[in-house]
């Protein structure tokens, strides 16, 4: 079995959300080597993926340098087995974009459910860089065949809590 992943971004009026990296797994672990084992429950990625917020233009930057905003994110698949279940959460803060302080941002440090519809993920305010985010896969068996798995993962932005 193969699974891939890929990411997409959306943006409002005002911010725009980019994505950097790729929730790769370690099909490795899913190697059967004695009759009678079956794969783990899950895997996680073997990294995350960065997710920034950033304002779409340096004016309104200047002019709304709190923007808060949301992100809720959903999947779209091209090839997927709906026993296969995709989870994600954001493992630590990111940064300001200006360097300083603490990040304000809230939500989605505990394993949710990526489903084919748009759910929210988490939210913060002004300029937040390099967003950790892991991905878990679950729902895999041997009774599924080889075969590649696809699906893209959708975060969109949105303007204000």
């Amino acid at each position: 079995m193969c699974v891939i992943l890929s990411t997409t971004f959306a943006f409002s009026q005002q911010l725009v959300v980019e994505i950097e990296g790729e929730g790769t797994f370690n099909t490795a672990m899913l190697s059967i080597d004695e009759a009678g084992d079956d794969f783990p429950s899950d895997i996680e990625a073997e990294n995350p993926f960065y997710v920034s917020v950033f304002h779409a233009d340096s004016w309104d930057k200047k002019v709304n340098p709190s923007d808060r905003w949301n992100i809720k994110i959903y999947k779209s698949d091209s090839n997927w087995d709906n026993e296969l279940q995709l989870e994600t959460k954001r493992t630590g803060n990111g940064y300001n974009s200006n360097g300083g302080g603490n990040p304000n941002i809230h939500d989605g440090e505990i394993y949710q459910t990526v489903t084919n519809t748009p759910v929210y993920f988490f939210r913060g305010q002004s300029e937040i860089t390099d967003i950790p985010v892991l991905l878990k896969l679950s729902g895999f068996s041997l009774s599924m065949g080889a075969e590649t798995y696809d699906t893209n993962i959708i975060f969109t932005v949105y303007d204000s809590w």
